[in-house]
């Protein structure tokens, strides 16, 4: 039973290996565009600001 549970052991550690080694060499993936997610966020405080001063305004 002690044989079966290495053999497992390795073999999960063999895979994590060749599955991270496989990852960090994809390259052509697109990345990440932090500049849009900015421009999103820009947008929606913008909303939310005029939102505010129209409610502001209304209770007034």
């Amino acid at each position: 039973m002690d044989i079966l549970i290495g053999i497992v052991i390795a073999f999960i550690i063999i895979v994590a290996g060749y599955v991270g080694y496989h990852a960090s060499q994809n390259t052509d993936l697109g990345g990440h565009d932090i500049s849009l997610e900015l421009e999103v966020l820009n947008t929606n405080t913008n909303s939310i600001q005029t939102l505010n001063q129209v409610v502001i305004k209304s209770i007034s």
